[in-house]
C-alpha cells in the first residue's frame, strides 16, 4: 500500500463514476437517435468514451504503479489510445440496440475484452521498461477471463437501462456508475497481477514529471472531455434530425425524461408534445421578426385498409416509410413530427406566402406516392394536406385547427393532394364548428329522439321487434337523419355519448314494453367509431342490468362493412357480446364477395339482408337464387334471417315461401316516435285477439 497514490485513487474513482454516467447517457440517445444521425453520435460517443476511459487507465497506472515510469513511447501510446476507442464502440453499439440477442452478447463481448486488454497491454509497452517485463499466460487468461465477465455484465446493465423510467432514475444510475467504477479498478488490479516486473526495472525514456502532478493534469484534460460529453447528451434532444440542426425544444425539466418525452418512439420524430414546444418558440420568432410560418396537416390515406388487411406490423412500416419521406421532402429549417395514429404535421418555417409553401408541400405530396414494397407486397400509399399560415390563420390553436380542416377539403376533393385553408373552408369550418355546438345542445336539451321501424315474424306477422333509428329534431333545420349529423359527432368525439344515449333510451323504451306484459327487442346501430370502443359491451350490459331487462331484448347490429374492415377488433367485440349473452346481427349483408368465408367464424346470431336483395326479389330470378341460399346457408349455421326494405305483398310473400324469418320495411311499418310505437303495440294486441291477424298499415294510417 506505500506505493499507492490515495489522492489519485479517489480521483481516479470519481472520474469513473462521471464516465459511467457519460456512457449511460449517450447509450440512451444513441438507442433513441434517427438512423441517419446515429452513425454522426456513434463516433462523437465512441472518441468521448474511448479517450475517457483510455485516460482513467492511465490514471490509474499511476494510481497503482506496478514500475515508477517517467515517460511513454508516443507509439504504443496512440495504439492503446486506438484499442480504447474500439472498446467503447463495441460496447455503446451492442448496448444502444432495440434487442441483445446471445450471439452478439458474447462476441461483441470478446471483442470488448481484447480491447480493453490491448489497452493495459500496450500502455505498459510504451514504457519501455528494461530488463523487459514477462506476462504471465496463466494470470493473463484469469484477468482477460474477469475483463470479459465485467464487460458482458457492463453491456447487460447499459442496455436495460437506457430506457430506464423507474421512480429514481438517477440513483438507481448511480449505484451502477459506482459498481462498474469499482469494477474498473478491480479488472486494473488483476491485470497488473499478470504481469512481472524485473527487480529494480526502469524506464529507459525520462520525462521530468511528478506522478501526481502528470495525473491531475489528465484529470483536468477528461473533465474537458466530459464536459464536451455532457453537453452532446443534454443538449441533443435539441440538436435536429439532420446533421444535428438546432431546434429550440423547452427542456421542462433535467432528468432524463427529456427525449423520451418528446420522442414518438415508431417514427424516431418529434411527437405532439415536442411539436407544440417547437410552434411556439417558432411563433414567437416570427412575431419578433415580423415574418410568416406555415403549419401542414398530414393524414395517410386509406391508411385503415392497410391496416386491416395486411395487419398492423405492415401498417406500422408505412408509417416509418413515410416519415422518412416526409422528412427528406422538407427543407432544412423545417420539421416534422408525428401527432399520433397515421396523423403528421409539417412546420415549414421562412415562409411569407402560400405560394412560398408550395414547392415543399409538392413534394411532400410527391414523395409519399411513390410505390415501396414491404413484406414483399408493393404498396401505393399517399397522403393528403392541409395548409394553414400564421398569423393570417391564428393562434397556434386554430392554425392547426385551420390545417386539418383544410386536409378534411383535400380528402373530400379525392385525397393524395393539398388544399391551403381559404374563405370556403373556413365558412365549412364554422358550419362544423356550429354542428359541434348544436350537437352538445342536442345532448343537453333531449333533442335527439329514436324512431322505431317494427320487426314482424314472417309467418305470423306477430310484430317482435324493432330497429331503433337515431333522429334529431333540430330547432332550426327540423328532423335530420344520422348521415346528416354523425360525421360531425365522430370527428368531434361525440359518438361514444350519443351512443350510451341511444342505448339507454332503447332500454327505456323495453322497460314500457315489459311493464305492458308486451314481448319485444330493439335492435341498436353500432357505427365504426363506436365499434372500437372497448367499453362497449360492459356499457350496454350494465344498461340492461340497470332496467332489469334480459339480455335477449336488446340486439346490437354492426354492418358487414365494418365487420371485413376491422375484423380483429370486430372479432373481439363478438367474443365479449358472446360472453355477455347479447345477441349480433351482422347488417347489410350480402354486400361484400368475401363475407360467406367468414360467416362460419363469426359467432353472429342473424344476418340482416341488404335492400337491394329485396328490392330485385320479384322480378330477377338470380337475386332470388341468391337469397334463397343464403336463407338456407344461414339456417345451417343456425343464424337468423331478417329482410329489409320490404315495400309490397309480392315481396313479403314470396320471402316468406323462401322461408325469411323475420322482415321489416315500409310495407310493415314506416318508423314510428316512441308514443305511436306503444299505441301500436297495444291496438295490435287488441286487434289480434278479435281479427287473429295482424294489418299494420290500416293501423298505422288510424
Amino acid at each position: 500500500m506505500s506505493n499507492y497514490n490515495l489522492k489519485l485513487i479517489v480521483l481516479s474513482m470519481l472520474l469513473s463514476y462521471f464516465a459511467v454516467l457519460l456512457t449511460f447517457s449517450l447509450v440512451s440517445k444513441l438507442y433513441k437517435s434517427q438512423a441517419h444521425d446515429k452513425r454522426n453520435l456513434l463516433v462523437y460517443s465512441t472518441v468521448i468514451v474511448g479517450s475517457s476511459l483510455w485516460a482513467i487507465h492511465f490514471l490509474d497506472v499511476l494510481a497503482f504503479p506496478v514500475v515508477h515510469a517517467a515517460g511513454y513511447d508516443l507509439v504504443y501510446l496512440i495504439i492503446s489510445w486506438l484499442s480504447a476507442l474500439i472498446y467503447s464502440a463495441v460496447i455503446l453499439h451492442i448496448s444502444s440496440q432495440k434487442t441483445l440477442p446471445i450471439k452478439s452478447l458474447m462476441a461483441g463481448g470478446l471483442l470488448a475484452s481484447a480491447s480493453a486488454y490491448g489497452i493495459f497491454y500496450f500502455s505498459i509497452s510504451s514504457m519501455k521498461i528494461q530488463p523487459a517485463i514477462t506476462f504471465l499466460p496463466a494470470i493473463c487468461l484469469i484477468a482477460f477471463m474477469v475483463t470479459f465477465a465485467v464487460t458482458m455484465l457492463g453491456i447487460m446493465i447499459m442496455f436495460w437501462i437506457k430506457n430506464y423510467a423507474g421512480k429514481f432514475p438517477f440513483l438507481t444510475k448511480s449505484i451502477f456508475a459506482i459498481i462498474i467504477s469499482l469494477a474498473i479498478s478491480g479488472i486494473h488490479q488483476v491485470d497488473n497481477a499478470s504481469i512481472k516486473v524485473p527487480v529494480n526495472a526502469i524506464s529507459n525514456i525520462h520525462l521530468p514529471y511528478d506522478s501526481t502532478l502528470l495525473g491531475v493534469t489528465i484529470a483536468l484534460g477528461l473533465l474537458s472531455l466530459f464536459l464536451v460529453g455532457f453537453i452532446v447528451a443534454i443538449f441533443y434532444d435539441k440538436l435536429g434530425y439532420d446533421t444535428f440542426k438546432f431546434n429550440l425544444f423547452k427542456k421542462e425539466d433535467h432528468q432524463e425524461m427529456s427525449r423520451q418525452a418528446l420522442l414518438d418512439t415508431l417514427t424516431q420524430l418529434p411527437n405532439r408534445r415536442a411539436l407544440m414546444q417547437h410552434l411556439e418558440a417558432a411563433t414567437r420568432r416570427c412575431e419578433r421578426s415580423g415574418s410568416s410560418l406555415a403549419v401542414a396537416f398530414v393524414d395517410v390515406d386509406n391508411f385503415k385498409q392497410i391496416n386491416d388487411t395486411l395487419g398492423h406490423q405492415v401498417g406500422d412500416k408505412v408509417l416509418q416509410k413515410i416519415a422518412k419521406r416526409l422528412v427528406a421532402a422538407v427543407r432544412g429549417c423545417d420539421e416534422v413530427a408525428r401527432i399520433g395514429g397515421d396523423e403528421f404535421i409539417a412546420i415549414i418555417e421562412e415562409v411569407d406566402s402560400y405560394e412560398d409553401c408550395i414547392a415543399v408541400v409538392e413534394r411532400m405530396v410527391s414523395s409519399v406516392r411513390e410505390s415501396c414494397i414491404i413484406n414483399n407486397t408493393e404498396l401505393h400509399p399517399s397522403v393528403s394536406i392541409g395548409v394553414a399560415m400564421h398569423p393570417k390563420d391564428g393562434n397556434i390553436n386554430e392554425l392547426i385547427s385551420a390545417a386539418d380542416t383544410a386536409m378534411y377539403r383535400a380528402k373530400k376533393d379525392g385525397k393524395n393532394q393539398y388544399r391551403f385553408f381559404d374563405t370556403e373552408i373556413s365558412s365549412a369550418a364554422d358550419q362544423l364548428l356550429e354542428m359541434q355546438y348544436d350537437l352538445k345542445n342536442a345532448l343537453a336539451n333531449d333533442e335527439l329522439k329514436l324512431h322505431y321501424q317494427i320487426k314482424i315474424d314472417s309467418l305470423t306477422r306477430e310484430p317482435i321487434g324493432a330497429e331503433a333509428l337515431l333522429r334529431w329534431e333540430h330547432p332550426v333545420r327540423g328532423l335530420l337523419n344520422p348521415a346528416e349529423f354523425m360525421p360531425a359527432a365522430e370527428r368531434f368525439g361525440l359518438s361514444y355519448a350519443i351512443s350510451d344515449w341511444v342505448i339507454e333510451e332503447s332500454c327505456r323504451t323495453l322497460r314500457q314494453l315489459k311493464h305492458l306484459d308486451i314481448p319485444f327487442n330493439i335492435a341498436i346501430n353500432i357505427s365504426h367509431q363506436q365499434l372500437i370502443n372497448a367499453s362497449l359491451v360492459s356499457s350496454i350490459t350494465e344498461m340492461l342490468n340497470r332496467y332489469e331487462l334480459p339480455k335477449s331484448s336488446l340486439i346490437v347490429e354492426m354492418t358487414e362493412s365494418a365487420a371485413l374492415k376491422n375484423q380483429e377488433i370486430f372479432n373481439n367485440q363478438l367474443s365479449r357480446f358472446q360472453d355477455a349473452e347479447i345477441k349480433v346481427t351482422l347488417d347489410d349483408f350480402g354486400t361484400y364477395s368475401s363475407s360467406l368465408t367468414n360467416l362460419q367464424k363469426w359467432p353472429v346470431s342473424e344476418l340482416k339482408l341488404d335492400p337491394t336483395f329485396t328490392e330485385n326479389i320479384a322480378t330477377n330470378n338470380r337475386t332470388r337464387g341468391v337469397v334463397q341460399a343464403v336463407i338456407e346457408l344461414a339456417h345451417a349455421l343456425d343464424l337468423n334471417v331478417v329482410a329489409e326494405g320490404v315495400e309490397n305483398e309480392g315481396q313479403r310473400k314470396m320471402l316468406a315461401e323462401m322461408g325469411c324469418d323475420e322482415m321489416q320495411g315500409y310495407f310493415i311499418s314506416r318508423p314510428l316516435p316512441e308514443d305511436r310505437l306503444i299505441s301500436l303495440l297495444k291496438n295490435l294486441n287488441l286487434n289480434f285477439v278479435e281479427y287473429e291477424q295482424f294489418f299494420f298499415k290500416a293501423l298505422y294510417k288510424s
